[in-house]
């Protein structure tokens, strides 16, 4: 004879949660057991996972498990939805988390969607919200800021570890920008070409930068700076041996600073287009290097400008800066100046230097202009001619 069996429902034991008892009336109701009901769901073949969820052991399904058992019980998703018990949610504890639960609710995105987006289990995103932690890993702040429709700078105060404090603005000024950028020290360091331990100094104040012109280029470049706004906080460092500070003092450094920057390029750049060093640049634009014609003429090709002439130097600080040289006015009333350049100047052992003077003070005349200073620097066996305007 063929064995008989209980009919469904028989001995079992009572339901303890509404979730579990709608369960077994919904599968009663319909004439079915455990087993092909869990098969035809999806749940684990073998297991006794419907038979907790009933009696109530497990109180709670995954939004997979509610699909596949509202398809085999023929009821919409949401009966089984709204009898599970409310889940008790832990609370963020810092800053960082309870900004990254805001965002993600007015998103309506899920742990889940956010772990998807990031590439790690929803566990780890659990962790990003309610961990007693308040930094953010430097690699995590830009997928992070991405996946929450955020721009990185919002969680620049919670990248990287608390640094040391900084006593200069220009130091605090690249700290905060590199971590709005979430960079680290370190990636920052290769950008540049340098250190990790330089940036560090800086940011600390312990290194200066108060002639590194180049580097404060680089720097704004880097960080998406204005560099006139890192020239302006940065600390100034007297010269006493010049008498000049490092402050542009000159009309001339001033118009080659503001040329430069026109055409986005570094003073590396610009002696390297004069055929000179990057300090003489530095120097000019600083106002401690005086401009001799030569030079004058290089940086103006490497500019690709003509320079104004009352910019070069004026007159009295010319006086102040040739000392003992020997100085002559020439005007178009004083033809006698040109002998008294040739007595100033050994005729003999250097007749072919002041040939060209002469041409030049020729070529000064025609322009009947009376605001010129030729000085004559006499040494052992040269004779230099130097127009200073």
């Amino acid at each position: 004879m063929p064995k008989k069996y209980r009919p469904a429902g028989v001995a079992m034991t009572p339901s303890k949660t509404e979730l579990g008892k709608f369960i077994r009336d919904r599968r009663m109701e319909l004439d079915l057991r455990q087993i092909p009901v869990s098969q035809a769901a999806g749940l684990s073949e073998g297991s006794n996972l419907l038979s907790m969820i009933e009696i109530g052991v497990r109180k709670y399904l995954n939004p997979k498990q509610v699909e596949g058992l509202a398809k085999v019980l023929r009821i919409d998703p949401e009966e089984l939805r709204k009898r599970m018990p409310e889940k008790h949610v832990a609370k963020p504890r810092t800053e960082l988390g309870k900004l990254i639960r805001a965002r993600r609710e007015e998103l309506g995105m899920t742990l889940e969607g956010l772990a998807k987006k990031l590439r790690i289990t929803p566990r780890q995103a659990k962790r990003l919200e309610i961990r007693k932690s308040p930094s953010l890993r430097y690699p995590l702040a830009e997928p992070l800021a991405k996946a929450l429709k955020l721009d990185v700078s919002a969680f620049a105060k919670f990248v990287g570890r608390k640094g040391k404090v900084t006593g200069g603005e220009l130091g605090q000024l690249i700290r905060q920008r590199r971590k709005e950028l979430a960079m680290s020290l370190t990636a920052l360091a290769k950008k540049l070409r340098v250190s990790r331990q330089y940036i560090d100094q800086i940011e600390s104040g312990q290194c200066r930068l108060s002639e590194s012109d180049e580097m404060i280029e680089r720097l704004a470049e880097v960080l998406k700076l204005d560099v006139a706004q890192l020239n302006a906080i940065r600390p100034r460092r007297k010269l006493r041996e010049s008498g000049f500070t490092s402050e542009r003092t000159t009309p001339l450094g001033e118009f080659v600073t503001t040329r430069r920057l026109e055409l986005r390029l570094t003073q590396r750049e610009v002696s390297n287009r004069a055929g000179t060093y990057q300090q003489v640049i530095s120097a000019v634009e600083r106002g401690t290097y005086r401009v001799g014609r030569t030079m004058l003429e290089r940086i103006s090709k490497a500019l690709a400008c003509e320079i104004p002439a009352e910019l070069v130097l004026e007159k009295k600080r010319a006086e102040e800066c040739i000392g003992s040289t020997s100085m002559v006015q020439v005007s178009g009333r004083a033809l006698d100046d040109l002998n008294k350049i040739k007595e100033l100047a050994d005729v003999k052992s250097n007749s072919e230097i002041v040939r060209k003077a002469i041409q030049l003070l020729r070529r000064l005349l025609e322009k009947q202009q009376d605001d010129y200073v030729v000085s004559v620097l006499k040494g052992e066996d040269v004779v230099k001619f130097d127009i200073l305007l």
